[in-house]
C-alpha cells in the first residue's frame, strides 16, 4: 500500500522574536554563551550595540546579521554552539514565551493546521525551538562551515520577502490558497509575510506595523 496522503485545511505561520517569544532569542543566546565563558564579553557588547542600531537607527537587517556574525560567530565550532542550544532553551524558552501567541499556536495544532515558524534567527536555534513546540516546519538564517566545521559565512538571511516566498512555497506544496493562511509577526519588515496571508495578525507591533494594521483593521495581539 502507498503512503497515506495528508490533506491540510490551513497553514498558520509565526515569526519568532517578539512574536512567539517576548524578546530576541539570538541576543539571549549570546548572553548565555558569555555566561558560560564560550564567547567573550565583548561579543555581548557588540551584539547589543548593533541590535540597538537596528531597532532605533534604521540599520538594515542583513547588516545587523553580518556585523554580529563577524564579531561573534565567525570561526566558532558549530558543534560547540549546537550542544549549548538545548540547555539554553530549557532555561529560556518557556519563561519568555508570549502566552497569547502560544495559545494561538496550540489552537492551530489542536485544529490540525500545518504550523510553520519563519525567523531571521540562526537555524541551529530555530530548529530546536520548532521541535520543542511541536511545529511542523521551520525556516531561518543559515550558515556555512569550513572543513574544520567552524562557521565561515552566512549563506542566507531569512528576511520578510524570503518569508513570503517560503509561505508561498509551503502553501503550494500543501495545495492551500491565500485565504487558508494565517500569519503572525511583530515587525513592519515582515509586511511581505503578512500580506502573503489571508489573515494577518500583528503581535506587539512596532510603530509602523501598528499604524498599518489599524488602517487595514488587522487584529492586534
Amino acid at each position: 500500500m502507498g503512503e497515506e496522503t495528508v490533506t491540510w485545511s490551513h497553514l498558520t505561520v509565526f515569526d519568532l522574536d517578539r512574536t512567539i517569544v517576548a524578546d530576541n532569542c539570538s541576543f539571549n543566546f549570546c548572553r548565555y554563551l558569555v555566561k558560560k565563558n564560550i564567547l567573550p564579553f565583548s561579543s555581548l557588547i557588540y551584539s547589543f550595540f548593533y541590535y540597538v542600531k537596528y531597532l532605533f537607527f534604521g540599520v538594515d537587517l542583513s547588516d545587523l546579521h553580518k556585523n554580529i556574525f563577524e564579531r561573534s560567530l565567525k570561526g566558532r565550532p558549530l558543534e560547540k554552539l549546537e550542544e549549548n542550544v538545548e540547555p539554553f532553551l530549557q532555561e529560556y524558552l518557556f519563561s519568555r514565551i508570549y502566552p497569547p501567541v502560544l495559545a494561538q499556536l496550540r489552537l492551530a495544532q489542536h485544529l490540525g493546521y500545518y504550523t510553520l515558524i519563519l525567523s531571521s534567527s540562526p537555524g541551529f536555534l530555530v530548529e530546536k525551538i520548532a521541535q520543542l513546540l511541536g511545529v511542523d516546519e521551520w525556516g531561518a538564517t543559515q550558515y556555512a562551515v569550513d572543513k574544520e566545521k567552524k562557521l565561515c559565512h552566512i549563506t542566507s538571511i531569512m528576511q520578510g520577502k524570503d518569508k513570503a516566498s517560503s509561505v508561498q512555497e509551503v502553501a503550494n506544496r500543501l495545495s492551500l490558497k491565500k485565504e487558508q493562511i494565517t500569519a503572525y509577526s511583530d515587525s513592519f519588515l515582515d509586511l511581505p509575510l503578512l500580506l502573503a496571508a489571508g489573515c494577518a495578525i500583528a503581535v506587539n507591533p512596532d510603530r509602523k506595523l501598528r499604524r498599518f494594521s489599524q488602517q487595514q483593521k488587522w487584529r492586534i495581539l
